[in-house]
C-alpha cells in the first residue's frame, strides 16, 4: 500500500443495452468509511497492477492494514481530505485525498494524492467528479496547481490524466516491494480548469 497512486484499469466498453451505474454522490469521507475504503483500496491495487506490480506484493495487500491507515488518515487528516463516491445504496465505490504537495516540484503546491475507483464504476464519470471534488477542495484552500504521481506503466490512469489536460512533468523511481519502479507525475497549473 502506497500513497501517491492511482488505481485505473480499462473497464469492458458498455453496450447499448448494458443498464448504466446508479448515480453516485460524491462527500467527504469520515471514518465510519474506512472498512469500506480499505476495500476500495486493496481491490482496486488488485485489478490494476497485476503485471505492473509483483503478484506475491499484491497478495499481502490487507482489508485490515488498509482499514487502520484510513482510519488513522480520517481521524488525524492534517491538511489532507478525502472524499467518497457512493452509491445510492451506501456502498463506497471510490475515494480520493488531496493536499499539500508531499516533495517539492517545481512551482506546483498542491497534489491529488491518491484515487482508487472500483473496476465497475471505471469509465463512468466516477473518476472524474473524485478528481473535480478534490480539486476544487484545494482551490477553496487556496491552491493554484495540482499534481497526481502515477505509476509508469498504468496507461489507463495516464491516459485518463490526459483526458483531463493533465500535463506529463516528471518521473521519479519509487520501490515498492522488492521492486524499483517509475513514477510520472501530471500537472494541472491552474485548478480553476476544474471550474
Amino acid at each position: 500500500m502506497k500513497d501517491g497512486q492511482s488505481a485505473f484499469q480499462s473497464s469492458p466498453s458498455q453496450n447499448a443495452g448494458d443498464a448504466a451505474p446508479p448515480p453516485l454522490t460524491i462527500r467527504p469521507a469520515v471514518v465510519a468509511d474506512a472498512a469500506a475504503m480499505a476495500r476500495v483500496h486493496v481491490d482496486t491495487w488488485r485489478t490494476t497492477y497485476p503485471g505492473i506490480i509483483a503478484d506475491s506484493h499484491l497478495a499481502r495487500l490487507s482489508y485490515e492494514r488498509s482499514e487502520k491507515m484510513w482510519i488513522e488518515h480520517l481521524t488525524n487528516p492534517g491538511a489532507e481530505r478525502a472524499f467518497v463516491a457512493v452509491t445510492p445504496a451506501g456502498e463506497v465505490v471510490g475515494l480520493a485525498s488531496g493536499g499539500p504537495i508531499r516533495e517539492p516540484l517545481e512551482q506546483w503546491n498542491a497534489e491529488l494524492v491518491v484515487i482508487y475507483i472500483r473496476q465497475a464504476y471505471q469509465g463512468s464519470g466516477c473518476g472524474r467528479r473524485l478528481v473535480t471534488t478534490v480539486a476544487q477542495d484545494l482551490a477553496s484552500r487556496g491552491f493554484q496547481s495540482l499534481v497526481i504521481w502515477v505509476m509508469k506503466d498504468n496507461q489507463s490512469a495516464r491516459g485518463f490524466y490526459e483526458k483531463l489536460g493533465g500535463r506529463l512533468t516528471a518521473e521519479k523511481p519509487i520501490r515498492i516491494g522488492e521492486e524499483d519502479l517509475l513514477e510520472v507525475a501530471y500537472v494541472w497549473p491552474e485548478l480553476k480548469v476544474f471550474g
